[in-house]
């Protein structure tokens, strides 16, 4: 058994061809595309001009059918589907994607896909029965909506759906990718051509049935790229697929009997870092490290990065761009990472507020223009395309794009305008989004070609969990980032590998699939997870395999993670291998010290911000109020910086809250000064599920979002249309009541306040100023001072609101209402409690509590509270400072700018 340490495989194969084959007759099949760009500059670099070409492709150039785009394949299986389903296109396109992966699976393994689907119903069909029809035990994909016979219906024409989808396609001559494979014939021009088959690992049964069709036609040899450390090793798993080829005669081509792995010189290195960004820091700095003679210690045509997955792509990009590093990849790209994605949104903003008829839409373009300015060209005059500054300047810029028909057209001709006059440079950042763009404008194209009217809600979604192929070409001078299971024939002599935690590496895969583990052991469709952890296995010894330097990066384990494992690849070479692994740790040391409580003065520039509250456009909120009580500190980052809040924790809740809100604003906005009784509401019952629908839509919640939120709201919606229906009849006078009124502070300043009401209505000779609350909170109270109180405020928020809003409708319209005003506190959730009475109860000395009928009496004293509250706020002599209730901190967004978490 020989060691081999200098010549990488291709270099091998190609010198071996080069002496026994004419290269004009002489075809390269390779695994991928990757590979092909290697093949090339080994070939070049030979002086062995032959051709080359991937397996799918040249399956692709041999079928007799043209391979069709996903959605015009969706839309095709959509008329078959529809019958069936009765969906809009919309919500069939969310399961129907993984139908049509499916079927792809099934062709691609030349499984018998009629019998497998008639198999398939027999089993649903016993598994309802021994569920009492229950389905859901067994279903992995649910289809949404759908009743239980009609799933059943759904099932059992599946065979048929599946047979008359690939017939009709046939007819058509077009088919997806396991189809036109199942239809690809070598044609006989393949005959004059030698088919050098090279580095290939795992075969799927369509592919090899294609090979064993060119060896009956031409001339074929396979090459295949291994060691005899994992091929004779049966527990090893990067040997699996290699050991089955070669128990086949037809596929024993050139499987030596070589080892690289014993290489004396190679050194291995083992590093656990305490974050991601940490790996890709160590990754980058190693390569700026030098010799003494001053040359880069790792060349990059040299080396490579090794990624599992796309999740270090974006640090790892980050960290590159700023470097003159040139670069050769493949790699799939997250696009939502990309400032692109952030500009297509501020788009879709523009195009909604131009529909809506909303005149002050500068601030839309604005921001697009923002967002659009680093990457703005210079015209051939030398005039920067750069960010008009004005609306009008910006104004006919967009008007030619918002004129056009339909947001998709809109879209197009905006980002073609934008592709354009994009900057020309080869600076990583700018080549990064530029893809970006064009992926984008290739995604819209396929949209309008068979969906042009798809919803706002449909097209984010669909692009926000899109992966764009990113693509940096320079072979031959270039640093490789690859992914593992793509690294086919690439050898390196350094390689670093990122992210060799266990669940990363091999990382764990997910796919969505109607088709059960166990018919799809019996018929011989293997497990998606299975083939992944295989071929990421086979991927890492293969890269082992002539590398002289070998870096690998792991995240440590602590206590807030229990996925800092290292890899079991990696561990199971501790064990296998003759590896003297070089091991090193490296923790964050924090050091303790003080944190300095945070104190903003009130100077005259803070003054200026609290005086935008003088003015009618502003207004203080009891939202403000309340935060001011809670903690001044975080009144002065909300309301007067306006830094950016992100919910922490509760996010469903906070989610469920809107969402009611509104399906009840829906329901009884067409009603306004109407009389609602026991009729009216069952009425209003009848549409919940719609106006359900309006308010996710709205929302832009995706079409797929948890049935159990749709579930909860209506149960929720329908108890609240419950008790309207014993309380009433009643007349609504209004619902989202925006209002609006001032208070003097002194002769010359007054203070804007104001709010929004969820429902106001009149209740025998009663106004009842309503708020809803879905989340937990108190409805009585002691002394009305106590509203005020800043340690007990958090307990009586839903109070102060609601006396806040009686207040104000009662500053605007008591003179011309001379009925009682009355504060209706309703908890949603104790609307199934069986005594639940809605309102604010009151007691003096916190013993026995009466429902407040009628706030007159308290009107004063919260008013005279108010204005006290309001002058200690524009005291200037007053801090904002930090709360002394850590509690509150909890769930604070600032807590780190506070240092308090």
């Amino acid at each position: 058994m020989k060691t081999i340490t200098h010549q990488s495989f291709l270099e091998e194969v190609v010198g071996y061809l080069n002496r026994s084959h004419r290269p004009s007759t002489t075809l390269l099949i390779v695994p991928n595309q990757l590979s092909i760009e290697y093949c090339d500059f080994v070939c070049h670099k030979a002086k062995w001009p032959a051709g080359s070409t991937t397996l799918h492709e040249l399956m692709r150039t041999h079928s007799k059918l043209t391979l069709l785009s996903t959605w015009a394949l969706l839309r095709r299986l959509y008329a078959w589907v529809e019958p069936i389903s009765q969906e809009s296109f919309e919500q069939f396109a969310r399961w129907g994607l993984t139908l049509l992966q499916d079927f792809n699976a099934i062709d691609s393994h030349l499984v018998r896909g009629v019998a497998f689907f008639e198999s398939l119903y027999k089993q649903r069909t016993m598994e309802a029965r021994c569920h009492q029809g229950s389905l859901d035990a067994f279903k992995r994909v649910p289809l949404p909506l759908w009743k239980e016979e009609e799933s059943m219906r759904f099932w059992e024409q599946l065979p048929l759906l599946y047979a008359s989808f690939r017939e009709g396609l046939i007819r058509e001559g077009k088919g997806y990718e396991g189809l036109c494979y199942t239809m690809a014939q070598p044609l006989p021009e393949i005959r004059s051509q030698a088919l050098i088959f090279v580095g290939f690992n795992r075969l799927t049964p369509v592919e090899a049935q294609f090979i064993k069709q060119c060896q009956a036609m031409a001339s074929t040899a396979f090459f295949w790229d291994t060691d005899v450390h994992y091929l004779d090793n049966p527990v090893n798993i990067a040997g699996h697929y290699l050991r089955q080829h070669r128990e086949k005669k037809w596929l024993q081509s050139r499987f030596a009997p070589v080892t690289y792995f014993n290489d004396p010189g190679k050194k291995v290195f083992l590093t656990e870092l305490p974050t991601s960004v940490a790996q890709v820091q160590a990754v980058v700095a190693a390569l700026a490290e030098k010799t003494n003679e001053g040359k880069l210690r790792f060349l990059p045509s040299q080396t490579a990065i090794v990624v599992s997955g796309s999740d270090l792509l974006i640090p790892l990009f980050d960290e590159l761009a700023d470097r003159s590093i040139p670069l050769h990849c493949r790699v799939a790209y997250p696009f939502h990472a990309t400032v692109i994605y952030r500009l297509v949104e501020r788009l879709v903003q523009l195009w909604e507020a131009f529909v809506a008829g909303q005149e002050a839409i500068y601030s839309h373009m604005a921001a697009v223009w923002a967002l659009w300015g680093p990457f703005a060209a210079e015209t051939t005059q030398g005039a920067a395309m750069r960010p008009p500054l004005d609306e009008r300047t910006l104004q006919p810029l967009f008007d030619p794009w918002l004129h056009k028909e339909g947001l998709l057209a809109y879209l197009q001709a905006g980002l073609t305008y934008m592709y354009g006059h994009f900057i020309a440079t080869d600076r990583l950042f700018w080549v990064l989004n530029k893809t970006a763009l064009c992926h984008l404008l290739s995604y819209i194209e396929g949209l309008m070609a068979e969906m042009a009217d798809c919803s706002i809600v449909f097209f984010l979604n669909g692009l926000k969990s899109s992966n764009m192929p990113f693509h940096i070409d320079h072979p031959v001078t270039g640093l490789y980032i690859i992914e593992v299971a793509e690294s086919y024939n690439l050898d390196f002599e350094n390689v670093f590998f990122l992210g060799m935690n266990e669940g990363c590496f091999p990382k764990r895969t997910h796919q969505d699939s109607f088709l059960p583990y166990d018919l799809c052991y019996s018929f011989g469709l293997p497990l998606a997870d299975k083939v992944a952890e295989q071929q990421t296995a086979y991927g890492f010894y293969r890269l082992l395999q002539r590398a002289q330097n070998i870096y690998g990066y792991y995240l440590q384990k602590n206590h807030l993670d229990a996925a800092g494992e290292i890899s079991r690849l990696w561990t199971q070479l501790t064990f296998d291998s003759p590896f003297n692994i070089i091991t090193a740790h490296h923790s964050l040391q924090l050091l303790e010290r003080p944190i300095v409580p945070i104190v903003i003065h009130k100077s005259h520039a803070v003054m200026q911000l609290l005086d935008r509250f003088v003015a009618a456009s502003s207004r203080l909120t009891p939202a403000a109020l309340i935060a001011y009580l809670s903690c001044p500190l975080q009144f002065y980052f909300s309301y007067l910086l306006q830094f950016k809040q992100t919910v922490k924790g509760g996010s469903e809740m906070v989610q469920l809250g809107t969402l009611f809100h509104d399906v009840m604003a829906r329901l009884y906005q067409p009603f306004l000064g109407m009389q609602i009784d026991t009729s009216r509401v069952m009425q209003l019952k009848a549409q919940i599920q719609i106006k359900i629908e309006e308010a996710m839509v709205a929302s832009r919640i995706p079409i797929g979002a948890p049935l159990l939120l749709r579930a909860l709201l209506e149960k929720l919606v329908t108890a609240m249309l419950d008790l309207d229906g014993a309380e009433g009849p009643f007349t609504l006078l209004g619902v989202e009541v925006a209002m609006q009124q001032s208070m003097a502070l002194d002769r010359e300043r007054k203070v804007w306040l104001g709010g929004v009401v969820d429902r106001i209505d009149r209740h025998h000779h009663v106004i009842r100023v309503i708020d809803y609350k879905t989340g937990l909170s108190n409805c009585k109270v002691g002394p009305i001072p106590t509203l005020f109180d800043p340690t007990k405020i958090q307990k009586n928020k839903a109070i102060f609101q609601l006396f806040f809003y009686a207040w104000l409708f009662q500053s605007l319209h008591g003179a011309d209402v001379p009925q009682s005003i009355m504060p209706y506190l309703i908890h949603i959730r104790e609307l199934f409690l069986k005594d639940y009475t809605p309102g604010i109860f009151q007691s003096d000395h916190g013993i026995h509590y009466h429902r407040i009928e009628d706030m007159q009496a308290y009107l004063q004293p919260f008013e005279a509270g108010l204005k006290e509250l309001l002058l200690e706020l524009f005291n200037p002599a007053l801090p904002f400072v930090q709360t002394a209730d850590l509690t509150i901190c909890a769930y604070c967004p600032y807590v780190r700018i506070c240092q308090r978490d």
